[in-house]
């Protein structure tokens, strides 16, 4: 926590980036309904909110509490905390959405759903790739046009997920981060970006559907 602490001090003062210690207005761009922030089932709350470039690209890097019920008869509500990197895509993709195992188990145990209802009818496609990252999308064929070993194995080891909200990638990872952590989540999500092949690009807009 200290860490964290005094990668917050170092990036608050750094004229390159901005810094706001709470952004409600900003939380409130995201539909709640797909991770990380459906794993917040009784509300969200973001914090310490960085924003600045990244290969010449806007980036937003933050932390969310995510508040649940405990079970038990007290019924306590806590908070569990994550570290999420946005980056803009250069086109609306369909809503997609890649978990590694390492963290998905948390949201099948209460049942909470990656992607919004109203991105469209979503499928679960437990037979694309391997065990090692789990995927839902509303559309199959677009999830299955961008999966790869490569990227499942950088997913796995980061144990991250991410998920395609329109024209924008939510990355996401347990627990409060050092910015600088979040930058390399920032940057493997540009990685994944950048690999995606080229007929992603061109794929058929989906919204309407």
């Amino acid at each position: 926590m200290f860490e964290v602490r005094k990668s917050i001090r170092r990036y608050r003062d750094d004229p390159a980036w901005t810094y706001r210690k709470k952004a409600r207005d900003y939380l409130a761009t995201f539909d709640r309904g797909g991770y990380p922030f459906s794993l917040g089932p009784q509300g969200n709350g973001i914090h310490d909110l960085l924003q600045g470039n990244l290969r010449g690209q806007e980036v937003y890097l933050f932390h969310l509490n995510a508040w649940r019920r405990t079970g038990g008869s007290n019924r306590a509500t806590v908070a569990h905390k994550f570290s999420v990197a946005v980056l803009p895509l250069p086109r609306v993709l369909p809503a997609t959405a890649f978990t590694s195992s390492r963290l998905s188990w948390c949201a099948q145990e209460w049942k909470l759903p990656a992607l919004p209802r109203n991105a469209g009818r979503s499928t679960d496609l437990p037979n694309l790739g391997t065990h090692r990252v789990d995927c839902c999308s509303v559309d199959p064929a677009f999830a299955a046009l961008i999966n790869t070993y490569a990227m499942e194995r950088l997913m796995h080891k980061a144990c991250m997920g991410w998920r395609i909200e329109e024209n924008r990638m939510i990355g996401w990872t347990q627990g409060r981060k050092t910015y600088e952590e979040l930058l390399s989540l920032a940057e493997t999500l540009a990685t994944v970006i950048g690999d995606f092949p080229e007929q992603a690009w061109h794929w058929p807009d989906t919204r309407g559907t």
